[in-house]
């Protein structure tokens, strides 16, 4: 997933989102293609609640359906963890702008209720160890 949103420098930022394989309440799925991995997502079970954290799909794995099935098996299994509520975030939409995964979330069912910032991405910035 980092690597698909070009964050693989430096490793702390692999670290961190491979910290939540194999956790306790977190779930993570992925779409093949023949061998290889072209899609990811997770979710965190939180009793009644369930977060979408991070999804991403290689570029030559888009506009096929994956993230629109990756949300689908997400919401399923916050379902049968008994969850009642499911939050997901992307990017806001700007003038002119097109956000694909706000189109997703939204045909899945999802109703935009706010917009707030939620990532800053300094040039150059390296996080702390």
């Amino acid at each position: 997933m980092m690597t698909t949103f070009g964050l693989d420098e430096p490793a702390a930022m692999l670290d961190m989102a491979a910290s939540c394989v194999g956790r306790p309440d977190w779930r993570q799925f992925a779409v093949r293609e023949a061998d290889r991995i072209i899609a990811v997502a997770s979710v965190y079970l939180n009793g009644d609640r369930a977060g979408m954290f991070g999804a991403a799909t290689l570029p030559e794995g888009r506009r096929r359906g994956a993230q629109s099935a990756l949300l689908t098996a997400r919401a399923r299994a916050a379902r049968e963890a008994g969850c009642r509520w499911l939050v997901v975030e992307t990017d806001a939409e700007g003038p002119g702008d097109h956000n694909s995964s706000l189109h997703n979330m939204l045909r899945a069912g999802f109703e935009r209720l706010y917009e707030r910032v939620s990532w800053v991405w300094h040039a150059g910035a390296t996080p702390a160890p």
